[in-house]
């Protein structure tokens, strides 16, 4: 829940009802859902990143506007295949969720208390999440091709019912080497 409407339902005071970041541009800046997500510099900059990595990935520089980052439209032109469209959501919701845990703790107090003399790490907080989700998502993907992962997950194989448990080679490169941008498979020679 973004911080005015918490606010605005008497969940939170004021002061907690405003961005959590002393970069933005006044120091009372509510913190609606339009704010977090797009107008904030912490989430500019990682939004920003990703419309540059979809632009290297497929020569399509997406808007970065409410409709294409919160709402999930597409425009004509943007994703040429399902496994691209596919890769664009992931990304995009990896990015909405790097933003939104960077926003929770930035404004827990016991993080701003800790933390509150290393203000470059948390203006680059979002981006490390937002990497290491993608990169994350890659791994497992990749993980998915190569093994069975109803044997590597240690639990009982019924309770990933719903998943695909493999993925192949040709599924992989369609979901994530598009120009090599984010991975690259190589055959051996």
């Amino acid at each position: 829940m973004c911080g005015a409407f918490s606010a605005y339902i008497g969940r939170a005071t004021v002061e907690q009802a405003c961005c959590p970041y002393a970069c933005c541009s006044s120091p009372a800046q509510p913190q609606t859902i339009s704010h977090m997500f797009l107008e904030c510099p912490m989430a500019a900059t990682v939004i920003s990143w990703l419309c540059r990595l979809w632009q290297a990935m497929t020569g399509h520089l997406p808007d970065a506007s409410v409709a294409t980052i919160l709402a999930a439209s597409t425009s004509e032109g943007q994703c040429a295949s399902d496994a691209l469209l596919q890769t664009w959501h992931r990304l995009r919701l990896a990015m909405l969720h790097s933003i939104w845990t960077a926003a929770r703790i930035a404004a827990s107090s016991t993080y701003a208390s800790s933390q509150a003399s290393q203000l470059s790490s948390q203006s680059h907080l979002a981006s490390r999440l937002a990497l290491k989700t993608v990169t994350s998502m890659i791994h497992h993907d990749w993980v998915k091709c190569n093994d069975d992962v109803r044997q590597l997950a240690g639990v009982c194989s019924s309770w990933l019912r719903g998943r695909e448990p493999s993925m192949t080679l040709e599924a992989f490169r369609n979901l994530w080497c598009h120009h090599d941008t984010l991975a690259s498979i190589h055959t051996a020679p």
